[in-house]
């Protein structure tokens, strides 16, 4: 079973991490990415760093304005737990709707 709840949600802040596993980003990008707002990306965020998918750091230089951003990238906890758990819910999905074969 997944650590973590994978909502349609959660599935599409992970699909960001998991198009560029070895690329560092940051929330608004995932926002964007996403078409989801910041209320419900940084919570996932957060969930993902906490069930060890996701490790943060700050940036090093910061170019333009305001405050440094965080960065997130993939652990290989996230690289190799995360493809597979979406796997699993997947079919489990396709299984209740009569559709595995």
């Amino acid at each position: 079973m997944s650590p973590i709840r994978l909502t349609r949600t959660v599935r599409d802040v992970l699909d960001v991490f998991l198009a560029h596993p070895e690329s560092e980003t940051y929330g608004l990008l995932v926002c964007q990415t996403t078409g989801l707002g910041p209320g419900t990306v940084y919570p996932i965020l957060s969930r993902l760093v906490r069930v060890g998918w996701l490790q943060t750091s700050w940036e090093k230089e910061h170019v333009g304005q305001g405050p440094k951003r965080r960065l997130y990238r993939l652990t290989s906890k996230g690289l190799a737990e995360a493809p597979e758990a979406l796997k699993v819910r997947e079919r489990a999905l396709r299984s209740r709707l009569g559709w595995a074969r």
